[in-house]
C-alpha cells in the first residue's frame, strides 16, 4: 500500500517545525514590550499636540519679559545659566 510510505510521524513534525513557532512567538513578544515601553516613555501623539496646544496658549496671555536694550537682554540671558 503507498499510503503507508505518506505517514507522518507526529513527533517528526513537532520537531520540525517547534523551531519556527518558538521564533515567531518571541518575535510577536518582542515586539509587544517594545510597543508597551513606547507608550509609557514617549507621549502619544494626540497627547503631545493638546500639551503643546496648552503651552502656546498660555504663552499667548503672557506679558513676557521686556528689555529696552540689547544690553540687557545680554545681561538676561548670561545669568539665566547661573
Amino acid at each position: 500500500m503507498k499510503l503507508k510510505n505518506h505517514i507522518i510521524n507526529e513527533d517528526d513534525l513537532i520537531e520540525k517545525i517547534l523551531p519556527k513557532i518558538e521564533e515567531r512567538v518571541k518575535t510577536k513578544v518582542v515586539r509587544s514590550i517594545i510597543c508597551a515601553l513606547e507608550d509609557q516613555i514617549y507621549p502619544s501623539e494626540e497627547t503631545f499636540k493638546k500639551e503643546f496646544i496648552k503651552r502656546v496658549k498660555k504663552a499667548g496671555k503672557s506679558k513676557g519679559k521686556i528689555f529696552r536694550t540689547a544690553k540687557d537682554l545680554e545681561v538676561y540671558l548670561k545669568n539665566l545659566g547661573k
